[in-house]
């Protein structure tokens, strides 16, 4: 998809802003309501895979029911042939994964703020019966002022349906996973609590908790290793904030909140903001905000299964008290030595099994995987038990997304288990193709150069509403984009002495119609038309034209006409005193029908306007009010009617001037900025 391309005549495609695993995101403009919005499409890749497609409108049906001021709205979803798009609201800024990068770690206090907003989006989310099932910083979007945006609802789920895990396929990000996902669980509310955890463990401490070189090595992590604290990377870190992090990070999701909500309360109780001021004032030393901390620290109250195990424990030592706690210390020993023997067994077994082949995994031959997608390149080497890493990506003219180079080489034995580095195409380089529609040809000339274009095909046109030697109008469109080099064609205004000329042919007594039709064949246009009623004459007939029979005029002329409307049920419209046209009348002298006709020398003696068609020239500057871009409109009304010669969209406070031309005496010039009218001008004379 290229920018400046529409999607079902209303959303114009204007920037690349983002991309995933499934689908790019663009920057586009609703043309029809005005405003800014984020088009997400499915790459083309999968566009073709049902399960793909699928996974794809079930992001659109799962946010689409969300209505929350921390969710990115959904405003539209279609699919133009096998383009499938969702329309979602523009959030402006970046996400929280950028901001971490930019900053390193966040403080307590912010930190805490945006996992509250977090908490209410999946809070609402979950009373929908919706569970998010990847929540990591790259999902979570930062306006400027501060506020938090949660997005990509595209592996949620309805709760009362099977989960995607169960059917053996695992979805989400490593490093933000619950263990049951890691294990291919079901997912719950608390999976999405676990990853908001880690989110909230990454914005304090700068990194994650668990970290590897493989995402399996970090998936068994995640299931079997404990969470380290935070207060060991940093100490300045409050207990009761690290408590909170590692309740929300424990293994069994019953050990973790319940609800989004009560996640929520538990960090608004660690009360951030008055121990660090209390500590500031008393002390003065930073060393002594873990004391104020701790004092104001709420310790947990122990659940009443807790009491109730430990009083049942109690019972029990007094029932079998008296008698013997454990067992011989010859049948221990015996008991001991069993369980190392089938132990050291069970280890000899599966050393001599399955060590040789860890140790000497098989050869396979590496297959050719150039010219193929990643997806494609990286589904053929697994099949081969290989793994595919991408080196980097470089400019080429391969299509996007194909494998331009490897290493190793196609058709080598390698060991199973072995990474193969492909270079992978980025496309050819991208240029925007400059606005020089209004531009002298030398202007244009020289932007189309500079941009990185060529300047190709220059067609000259009668254009009688631009100055000649100026651009009327360019392909491709500015504003969209080519590959650096190809030729930008141009249409270049020339005066009427370049065009054909054409001997005016006698339409008198002809129907209006076929007059029109005989017109155009001759490449001369329709100019005015007015209507004068005649009983004498037929219905439609033309009774005077201009310019007159016999006048030799360039092509695309307009020809004005008089015919009669008696009977046609057409009101009668008087030409204008300076109307040139010869009259039948003059012809086939008679008498003078209601007194409109005039004939013989009375005609000939009617002064005439030697201005009427006379150009005129003028130059607009229109400054472009502050704000956001905007679509500028240039119309000229005169001789020859209203015309658009104008129409672009520039940015705020922007200035821009185009060369018009008009005809007649009362010609003038309207300037609407975003479909208001700022000014209305007269040609000067």
């Amino acid at each position: 998809m290229i920018e400046g391309e529409v999607l079902s005549n209303r959303y114009e495609i204007r920037e690349r802003i983002g991309e995933g695993g499934m689908a790019v995101v663009y920057k586009a403009k609703d043309k029809l309501l005005h405003r800014c919005v984020a088009v997400k499409v499915l790459r083309e890749q999968y566009a073709s895979d049902e399960d793909f497609v699928e996974r794809f409108r079930r992001e659109a049906q799962a946010a689409a029911s969300l209505s929350h001021p921390n969710v990115v709205n959904i405003y539209d979803v279609g699919e133009i042939g096998n383009t499938h798009y969702i329309v979602m609201e523009y959030v402006p800024g970046i996400n929280l994964k950028e901001l971490i990068r930019r900053e390193g770690k966040l403080s307590p206090e912010r930190s805490v703020s945006i996992a509250i907003q977090v908490a209410a989006a999946l809070g609402h989310a979950h009373r929908k019966h919706l569970v998010h099932r990847d929540i990591k910083p790259h999902n979570i979007l930062i306006t400027p002022e501060g506020n938090v945006k949660v997005t990509d609802f595209g592996i949620a789920r309805a709760m009362s349906t099977a989960t995607l895990t169960q059917t053996g396929q695992v979805i989400g990000s490593v490093h933000y996973f619950s263990p049951e996902q890691a294990r291919g669980g079901v997912t719950s509310e608390q999976s999405d609590i676990y990853s908001l955890g880690i989110v909230l463990y990454e914005m304090l401490t700068g990194k994650v908790p668990f970290t590897g070189e493989t995402p399996i090595a970090v998936a068994l992590q995640q299931l079997q290793d404990p969470v380290p604290s935070p207060r060991e990377i940093d100490p300045t870190i409050p207990k009761s904030l690290d408590s909170v992090i590692l309740k929300a990070l424990a293994k069994d999701p019953k050990n973790r909140f319940r609800s989004a909500e009560e996640f929520i309360r538990a960090l608004q109780d660690t009360n951030l903001a008055a121990p660090f001021t209390a500590a500031r004032t008393n002390n003065g030393e930073l060393g002594d905000v873990q004391d104020a901390w701790e004092a104001t620290r709420m310790m947990p109250v122990a659940e009443p299964q807790e009491a109730t195990r430990i009083h049942g424990l109690e019972e029990r030592r007094k029932v079998s008290r008296g008698k013997r706690s454990r067992p011989p210390k010859k049948r221990r020993i015996r008991a001991l030595i069993f369980l190392f023997l089938v132990a050291f067994l069970g280890g000899l077994f599966w050393a001599i099994s399955y060590l040789p082949e860890l140790i000497f995994p098989a050869e396979v031959t590496v297959p050719d995987v150039t010219g193929l997608t990643v997806a494609e390149a990286r589904l053929a080497l697994e099949k081969l038990g290989l793994r595919l890493a991408v080196d980097r990506e470089i400019e080429s003219d391969v299509p996007a997304g194909r494998v331009l180079r490897q290493d190793p080489a196609a058709n080598r034995r390698v060991r199973e288990g072995r990474t193969v580095w492909v270079v992978v195409s980025r496309g050819p380089r991208l240029v925007q193709v400059p606005s020089v529609v209004g531009l002298s040809l030398e202007e244009a000339k020289k932007m189309i150069v500079d941009s990185g274009l060529t300047v190709g095909v220059e067609t000259a046109v009668y254009e009688p509403t631009v100055l000649e030697g100026y651009v009327v109008s360019q392909s491709p469109q500015g504003g969209t984009y080519l590959e650096e080099g190809l030729a930008v064609d141009l249409m270049v205004s020339r005066t009427d002495a370049g065009l054909p000329m054409v001997v005016v042919p006698d339409l008198r007594g002809q129907l209006l119609e076929d007059a029109k039709i005989r017109v155009r064949r001759l490449g001369l246009t329709i100019g005015n038309v007015w209507g004068r009623s005649d009983p004498s004459l037929a219905p439609w007939e033309v009774i005077s034209q201009s310019p007159a029979p016999g006048t030799q005029v360039p092509q695309d002329t307009p020809i004005d006409f008089v015919y009669n409307s008696w009977s046609t049920g057409q009101a009668a419209e008087e030409p204008p005193a300076d109307f040139e046209g010869a009259s039948r009348g003059e012809e086939r002298p008679g008498e003078d029908v209601g007194g409109e006709v005039q004939t013989g020398s009375a005609a000939q003696e009617r002064p005439i306007d030697t201005t009427r068609n006379r150009p005129r020239e003028a130059a607009v500057q229109v400054t472009v009010p502050p704000g956001p871009e905007q679509e500028v409109v240039i119309i000229v009304i005169d001789a020859l009617g209203a015309r658009e010669v104008y129409r672009g969209i520039h940015p705020g406070e922007s200035s821009i001037t185009r060369h018009v031309r008009g005809y007649g005496s009362n010609a003038r010039i309207q300037v609407y900025v975003d479909n208001t009218k700022i000014s209305e001008t007269e040609f000067p004379d």
